[in-house]
């Protein structure tokens, strides 16, 4: 039976994200863990620009550090912006105390390139040359 082409939906996110992984030790994972669910998160989010975050823990590796969030932004302005000036200067005891815990920590803004605009939701049947900018 012939394999159908259907045109491939796409959700509109914004066009940069931002891959930070870090390094905590196993007896302060959990209080990082509630710093960055309970206050990060929900500040960093406050920042127009911001669009979502999603967390993970590394299930199995070496030489990768075990919490990587990654951050969707509409683009890269959010991160000069006044509004994450100010919550960089907002003073934080649990953020000082955790910051403290972090051992290594890797960060990095990518802006998308492919496809030009928003996502693949499905790459069943995918066809690189039917897609329009």
């Amino acid at each position: 039976m012939p394999r159908t082409t259907k045109k491939h939906p796409t959700q509109a996110i914004g066009k940069t994200i931002m891959v930070v992984m870090m390094d905590v030790p196993t007896e302060h994972d959990a209080e990082f863990n509630r710093w960055y669910n309970e206050e990060h998160l929900p500040e960093r989010l406050e920042i127009p620009g911001y669009v979502s975050a999603r967390r993970f823990k590394l299930e199995e590796g070496n030489g990768v550090l075990k919490y990587l969030c990654i951050w969707e932004l509409e683009d890269p302005s959010p991160l000069k912006s006044k509004e994450m000036e100010a919550q960089r200067l907002r003073p934080s005891e649990l953020r000082d105390r955790v910051y403290g815990y972090i051992t290594q920590r890797a960060r990095g803004v990518y802006t998308q390139i492919y496809p030009p605009v928003g996502a693949f939701e499905d790459h069943a049947g995918f066809h690189p040359e039917k897609v329009k900018a």
